[in-house]
């Protein structure tokens, strides 16, 4: 791989961790902590690794109890650095052989690897110049046994099988098959394979007729995991036999350079391949406009908009009868009350923090209408995420009912009905009213007159007629029938507009509830819905850069 090459694939390896970052911050209220500290060490660990010396390869021996790893690790460095024996295990800390010791410990401290042995002599004890050059930046490290009894340096393995840049895995011909060690370990390397060799150490206890069986069926064991690339080198190393093909092996990983950020990549690719396998196949939509529109009418119709609508038809048509009606029988409409202001309605010169009705509480029967309405809605939402998305924000809406209640009640109090200010034509009505009322009056005066200057024998001059009707009586009968036809009229032209100032409250109405719906229950349903799609599109991303 060029130079040009590899800094291709750094680069892409940093866009997908930058990605994944992204995608893990916002997916972390609902995530698993388990799984979210997982990924989090993967990014940590290989964001560090990216940061530290692509010149030098680290190749760890790993494996378990008894199997000869440490003897192998002398065999291959080609001195006795690591301590072997009968008592198990034997090594209890990393240990460290260095080819080219400079600019190595920062890597090494990162590994904590404190036992340290530089070797001077080529990988394969060959003075030869080429390989000398290859072997040049390689840290073997011997790390302690998988299986160890002890958890400290169970721990210390298993940290590190998933910070070097190359695995060697050691098994015996006595416990090759055991299953805890392929289903704990080696089944969670199918994403390292092209950075995983196994080696069957101490072969030499094997029969050579037994060998190819042996190896058969580790070959299958491997398969089953899906490390069927892997190679596989038998080798033994009391009498040397596979030595020179690990070291083989190792030289012609040194060679691709690349192989720090290959395993990097390939924690990152398996990260983003495992993330995004549980997304659906594309971006959850909102609910339709049509959800949205039913649940804004159920919680209107639950907070008694249809009510609150008929009872400004109501209010105007008695502001309408004071204002309009026959003086002589208006103030009768004084005594009823106005239903608007008994729930402090249709009073709009208060601040709208202030603005707040007398309407009684919500019954319960209207309280699970809103709550049933909004359930309805997120469901809709939240039928495509998953369970770990959907679960938070149904557990937002458990009391709706209450949420909503001081916000729709403010809006509802602050909405304007149409009823607070006087219509243009009552003032003339009302003229009309009173001076059809004074000529009523001014013809029974006269009549009065005439009749009581008759009874005192008063002589006085006829009144003038009009096609033989006296004054007197034409203005008493037409006052009365103007007032009659007047207040008629008024009452049907009232209860016309009445409906009009009906239909307009109730659209301003449902206008007002709308808003606080959308506010308290849409936004940020359609939040979390593009929450999820923001980290789904970062984990796709992601994904598309697997190589």
């Amino acid at each position: 791989m060029s130079e040009r090459q590899r800094a291709r694939a750094a680069s892409k390896v940093t866009e997908q961790i930058e990605l994944l970052t992204q995608a893990f911050e916002i997916s972390a209220p609902y995530t698993e902590q388990q799984d979210l500290e997982r990924a989090g060490a993967i990014l940590h660990r290989a964001e560090e690794r990216r940061k530290l010396s692509t010149d030098h390869t680290v190749i760890g021996l790993f494996g378990a109890t008894g199997s000869g790893k440490s003897s192998l690790f002398n065999a291959l460095a080609g001195e006795e650095i690591a301590r072997t024996g009968v008592v198990r295990p034997t090594t209890k800390s990393p240990v460290a052989a260095i080819w080219d010791p400079e600019d190595a410990s920062e890597l090494l401290d990162w590994l904590n690897v404190t036992e340290r042995y530089t070797v001077r002599k080529p990988l394969s004890g060959s003075t030869s110049s080429r390989r000398a050059a290859h072997t040049s930046g390689l840290l073997l490290l011997d790390l302690p046994d998988m299986d160890s009894t002890a958890i400290e340096h169970h721990a210390i393995a298993q940290k590190l099988a998933g910070q070097v840049d190359f695995l060697i895995w050691v098994l015996d011909p006595q416990k090759y098959a055991d299953a805890s060690i392929h289903h704990g370990y080696l089944s969670t390397l199918s994403a390292q394979s092209s950075n995983l060799l196994v080696v069957l150490n101490q072969i030499d206890t094997v029969a050579p007729t037994d060998r190819p069986a042996v190896l058969s069926s580790l070959e299958a064991l491997l398969k089953a995991e899906g490390l069927d690339e892997v190679p596989v080198i038998l080798s033994s190393a009391r009498t040397g036999e596979g030595i020179e093909q690990i070291r083989g092996q190792i030289l012609a990983v040194m060679r691709r350079h690349e192989l720090a950020v290959q395993r990097v990549r390939n924690d990152i690719d398996a990260l983003a391949t495992s993330w995004s396998a549980k997304l659906p196949a594309s971006d959850i939509k909102p609910p339709a406009k049509e959800h949205q529109q039913n649940l804004e009418r159920e919680v209107g119709r639950a907070h008694g908009t249809e009510r609150i609508a008929d009872v400004v038809a109501t209010s105007y048509r008695l502001r309408a009868a004071r204002n309009t009606g026959w003086p002589l029988t208006t103030w009768l409409t004084r005594l009823r009350n106005d239903p608007l202001k008994r729930m402090n309605l249709g009073r709009n010169d208060k601040p709208v923090e202030l603005s707040l009705t007398s309407r009684p509480e919500l019954s319960a029967a209207e309280s699970a209408q809103v709550e049933q309405a909004v359930d309805r809605y997120v469901a809709t939402a939240v039928q495509d995420l998953p369970a770990s998305w959907a679960n938070p924000l149904k557990d937002r809406f458990r009391d709706v009912s209450q949420t909503l209640a001081g916000p729709v009640d403010q809006a509802i109090a602050s909405t304007k009905l149409g009823v607070d200010k006087r219509s243009w034509w009552w003032p003339l009505i009302k003229f009309l009213q009173w001076f059809s009322l004074l000529v009523a009056l001014a013809g029974g005066a006269w009549l009065a007159a005439l009749a009581l200057a008759g009874f005192l024998q008063f002589s006085l001059p006829e009144p003038p007629r009009i096609e033989g009707i006296a004054y007197p009586t034409l203005l008493l009968v037409i006052g009365v029938l103007t007032g009659i036809v007047l207040g008629i009229g008024g009452s049907i032209f009232n209860r016309l507009i009445a409906k009009i100032k009906r239909k307009k409250a109730m659209g301003n109405l449902n206008k007002s509830v709308a808003y606080v719906v959308r506010q308290e229950v849409v936004d940020p349903t359609r939040g979390h819905v593009d929450r999820y799609n923001t980290y789904a599109g970062l984990i796709r991303q992601a994904a598309k850069r697997v190589q």
